[in-house]
């Protein structure tokens, strides 16, 4: 069933761009558009559990041309990586990938990008929804750091599913299909150079395929695609809130912001490494894990049946949690929705450090009444990450 979505005008304008494959995406007439990086990100094309069966049990193909690649390259460019990220990148050889937090002085999560090591000395980072550039090379200039960091004129299109290997190797043959799990490779498609990486955040198989010059190629590149998976029932289909959600992986500006550190997220505190000695918020980090986080967010499960703002996986807003038999909101429901492969409503709800461990009650505040609820673990779904590493 489809669900009506308010008619909202937007004023196209320098402020707000479009994809690099606004072009080609565009003619399969999204229902509806977010933003992402001050660009249109489609969000829907047909319904969500229809594109959710469509990524979980086929193939498909996602515009994800807001995304710009960093790139970060210079005799100091892996020494000044090391310094901004909570991971040790020292650890990460020349063709592989890395997910990290770029944290700041407070140990505040300003970003959580893949970081793809490319050579020794130059790397592109895929950012999520805030505005890496500024910060990095802010830091660069207050480092005094060797380094240049640019945008790379390429953005990914992703093609994710249980046939999507079927796909990748229509297009570009064993090699590059066989990637192992965070590793990269360089590739011609037809007349387009491009950068293939078995990364995402589906929770599902898949690749990003970034072609050079996407300015000017993006539009054609995802026709090329297209075609070649068209004998494999390739769908277009927007980026899966309801499947992200199952697969426990959180989205920033939704799940966490600049107030949250990477110790509050559960299930990502290793990403913090404290063995080495220097990076940008490791004395603040240390006293947060001396002291205890004073919030996680967590897991959640919800009793009954799904309220409407849960249809799809993206709440207008987060929705007030309190504990059972009190009326004073401690904490927030940041993503929810109906699991498929469940038939439960699963999401994150960020929680004072107290209340939040695995069988403690909630009571969810929604728009058809208050809802019981408790912290689980996640991943909800694959918790193994078979699918995504297969």
């Amino acid at each position: 069933m489809q669900r009506e979505l308010p008619a909202v005008p937007v004023l196209r304008s320098l402020r707000t761009g479009t994809s690099l494959y606004f072009p080609a995406s565009s003619r399969h007439q999204p229902r509806a558009y977010t933003v992402f990086h001050r660009r249109l990100l489609p969000a829907l094309y047909t319904d969500p559990l229809d594109e959710y069966r469509a990524l979980t049990e086929g193939v498909v193909l996602w515009d994800i041309g807001t995304e710009i690649p960093l790139e970060v390259s210079g005799p100091a460019a892996l020494t000044f990586l090391d310094y901004a990220v909570t991971r040790d990148l020292t650890r990460c050889p020349v063709g592989e990938c890395r997910y990290v937090f770029v944290t700041d002085q407070h140990g505040g999560i300003v970003n959580d990008p893949v970081v793809v090591r490319l050579e020794e000395q130059r790397f592109w980072l895929m950012p999520s929804d805030s505005d890496l550039l500024l910060w990095l090379r802010a830091l660069a200039a207050a480092w005094q750091a060797d380094v240049t960091i640019r945008p790379v004129d390429t953005a990914p299109l992703q093609i994710r599913g249980p046939r999507a290997r079927a796909v990748i190797r229509a297009l570009t043959g064993d090699t590059v299909a066989d990637l192992p799990y965070y590793r990269f490779a360089w590739t011609r498609i037809g007349s387009f150079e491009v950068l293939v990486t078995r990364t995402g955040f589906s929770g599902e198989l898949g690749y990003e395929l970034m072609p050079l010059d996407g300015s000017r190629t993006g539009p054609d590149f995802w026709e090329t695609v297209l075609a070649a998976g068209r004998p494999f029932g390739i769908r277009v289909a927007a980026p899966s809130q309801i499947r992200r959600i199952e697969a426990g992986i959180f989205s920033y500006w939704v799940d966490m912001t600049l107030e949250t550190t990477p110790l509050e997220l559960t299930g990502y505190e290793w990403m913090v490494n404290f063995r080495k000695p220097r990076f940008v918020g490791r004395d603040s980090l240390e006293r947060i894990r001396h002291e205890g986080p004073r919030c996680k967010v967590v897991g959640i499960t919800i009793d009954g049946d799904p309220p409407p703002e849960f249809w799809g996986g993206l709440l207008a807003e987060p929705l007030p949690v309190s504990l059972p038999g009190a009326s004073e909101p401690v904490g927030r429901v940041t993503s929810a929705c109906l699991s498929p492969a469940l038939g439960r409503i699963v999401g994150f709800a960020r929680l004072p450090a107290t209340f939040a461990t695995p069988g403690s009650e909630i009571v969810v505040q929604t728009s058809t009444g208050l809802r019981s609820g408790r912290v689980v673990p996640t991943p909800f779904v694959d918790p193994e990450k078979r699918r995504v590493k297969s």
